[in-house]
């Protein structure tokens, strides 16, 4: 707990958004943008976050304590691309007109509705429901160092006596991020099978960026089973040759798609795709290499 020695330091602590020790108050959204803003904040402020490690960003259950949290924040970094909608309503609720809120997909080139591409030999409808941006921005390291650049750009303008500090912190992790691309490019340039079939549509950015194909998944959209049309497509598509494991993700059950994989003798391997997690600083760096690891030993035939 800190302690202000004058009266007047004291009764300006109980402002909103005010620190004793002069740090500004950084509130995150979810885990991914958390860590980002921990790396380039370093000790210069303080850094919070809003959903819990064990919680998701998509269907967030906001509560009066989270506008509390808004009203002591200073500046509020969101992953943006509709991710937190639910977020605006406590923006409002909370009447912080000095807030500064930031988008850190800003300048990122979007993905719209399910990037999906079929196999040869099965056929493919698009889909009604799909519509809008991606907003797994985060899961490519190229689209991770365009968030940090925007995160250190705002926290350089509401906190210049700290804008040294803020820059130092970015070079630093952002080359930390250019050498996690430069690990997933040399352990995946070579890969002969570069066909993905994923839980849900979490990895187009990551497709993207390097080189792979997302030819199904498993969930269009989160927490919504799929159709018997959709599971004889993915059968298809399976049938079809050249895919190499299914991904699963930790935060859902992956029994209805092992048993695909069971039939099709295709392993059901995990990918992580951050929505839930500790947001530490080296958070990113860890999962990122530990979703490389098991995508190459997907390919190489690994469990």
């Amino acid at each position: 707990m800190r302690i202000c020695l004058s009266f007047a330091a004291l009764v300006l602590w109980l402002v909103p958004g005010f620190d004793c020790t002069g740090r500004i108050a950084i509130l995150t959204t979810f885990a991914p943008v958390h860590c980002f803003a921990l790396n380039v904040a370093g000790d210069a402020a303080d850094v919070s976050v809003l959903v819990p490690p064990n919680a998701g960003p998509h269907d967030y259950a906001f509560s009066p304590a989270d506008i509390q949290k808004i009203a002591k924040a200073d500046v509020l970094i969101m992953n943006g691309v509709g991710l937190e909608s639910w977020l605006q309503r406590g923006i409002k609720s909370a009447g912080r007109k000095d807030l500064l809120v930031v988008d850190t997909s800003a300048g990122i080139n979007l993905i719209t509705g399910l990037e999906v591409r079929s196999l040869p030999g099965v056929h493919s409808q698009p889909d009604p429901d799909a519509g809008g941006p991606n907003p797994h921005i985060w899961l490519s390291p190229i689209n991770a160092i365009k968030q940090v650049e925007n995160i250190r750009d705002a926290l350089v303008s509401r906190d210049l006596s700290n804008a040294e500090t803020y820059r130092a912190n970015a070079v630093a992790f952002i080359k930390r991020l250019n050498d996690v691309d430069a690990e997933i490019r040399l352990a995946t340039g070579s890969l002969p099978n570069r066909n993905l079939i994923t839980f849900h549509d979490t990895f187009p950015y990551f497709a993207r960026d390097y080189g792979f194909n997302v030819v199904a998944t498993f969930e269009e959209f989160p927490g919504k089973e799929p159709s018997p049309r959709a599971i004889e497509k993915l059968r298809k598509t399976i049938a079809a040759g050249n895919v190499s494991a299914l991904f699963s993700e930790p935060q859902y059950s992956p029994k209805a798609m092992q048993v695909i994989g069971k039939e099709f003798k295709v392993p059901v391997v995990q990918l992580d795709p951050m929505e839930t997690g500790d947001g530490s600083k080296d958070f990113y760096e860890r999962v990122t290499r530990k979703n490389l690891d098991a995508l190459v030993a997907a390919f190489h035939g690994g469990p």
